[in-house]
């Protein structure tokens, strides 16, 4: 197959590789600055899998036909993004990799039905252009819906590139079963200003990490999507406390914009909606939007992972 993945950080690169080294043709959208920077190589840093070299081309528009647009950009950069694919591109299928909730219509009224819903769990951080340290084992994409027709050959070239695939019916369950997880983590660490073991190390803290988890959960389900409680706070319980997210990372760089609009305003939104109190979760953004606020930005915001640093789940 022929794959373009627009957006070259952690998760860009991580699945850039692992595709080229299984032999699937690859295309890399990057912005000018980082395509001047970049040699045609994915150089992979991997203390688990090994390290690892594969050749992908790379472009700062895309103008030629392919079969599937990985989408793998931060939603504040999404619709800039979207410039740098031209109307040759013709995608068959379009998989988005972010996180949130608010990203499948935008894509939808650009690419219509041909835009599919995934996550992405994998520890993965963009390092340079073009190189990429992958810290987990594992890699997976959960993908929906799984009676579309593209599903299946995307989920045989992502077996092929050794990343495992995970068929769900419903779009909206693939996206809250990782923002249940994802948001109390990000909000946490970027409160605390550190990994998953500084927020440990607070009583208090930990007390909103998981009432915050099991608001997000309430707000899942009365949008439809009920998740496992018990299970998430198993899963919160086990990781180790090197976990970190990317939003911590860039508000502790100075990157401007972050994620957290982007992961908190769709869940306040619909627990208005369905009248769902958040007093840990609302805590929680406000503590992190201080300290973004107050961490000075980056005279050069750096192109961050758009994946969880040590989520496991």
């Amino acid at each position: 197959m022929r794959h373009a993945i627009l957006g070259a950080g952690g998760v860009g690169l991580a699945l850039g590789a692992a595709l080229a080294r299984a032999g699937h043709a690859v295309t890399l959208v990057m912005r000018e600055s980082s395509l001047s920077r970049y040699d045609g190589t994915i150089a992979v840093r991997s203390p688990l899998r090994g390290d690892h070299r594969a050749g992908a081309r790379a472009v700062d528009r895309l103008d030629d036909p392919v079969d599937a647009l990985w989408v793998t950009v931060k939603a504040p950069a999404l619709t800039a993004a979207l410039d740098r694919v031209g109307p040759g591109a013709a995608p068959d299928a379009v998989v988005p990799l972010l996180n949130g909730l608010d990203h499948p219509p935008v894509l939808r009224a650009r690419f219509g039905d041909r835009v599919l819903v995934g996550a992405i769990r994998v520890e993965a951080e963009r390092t340079a252009p073009g190189r990429v340290t992958w810290n987990s084992l594992f890699a997976e994409v959960a993908l929906a819906p799984e009676d579309d027709p593209r599903h299946r050959p995307l989920a045989e070239a992502l077996t092929d590139a050794g990343i495992g695939c995970v068929p769900r019916r419903d779009p909206a369950a693939v996206l809250w079963e990782k923002l249940v997880l994802l948001l109390p983590l990000a909000l946490a660490t970027t409160a605390a200003d550190g990994p998953l073991g500084v927020v440990r190390r607070d009583a208090a803290r930990t007390a909103l990490l998981r009432d915050a988890a099991r608001e997000t959960c309430a707000v899942a389900a009365a949008d439809g999507a009920p998740v496992d409680v018990p299970r998430l706070l198993r899963t919160l319980d086990s990781l180790p406390g090197r976990t970190d997210t990317s939003l911590h990372r860039d508000v502790a760089a100075g990157v401007r914009p972050t994620e957290l609009a982007a992961l908190t305003d769709p869940v306040l939104r619909r627990a208005h909606d369905h009248r769902v109190p958040l007093p840990a979760l609302t805590a929680l953004t406000r503590a992190a939007a201080d300290r973004a606020r107050d961490r000075p930005p980056a005279p050069t915001a750096p192109h961050a992972s758009t994946a969880t640093k040590g989520e496991t789940s």
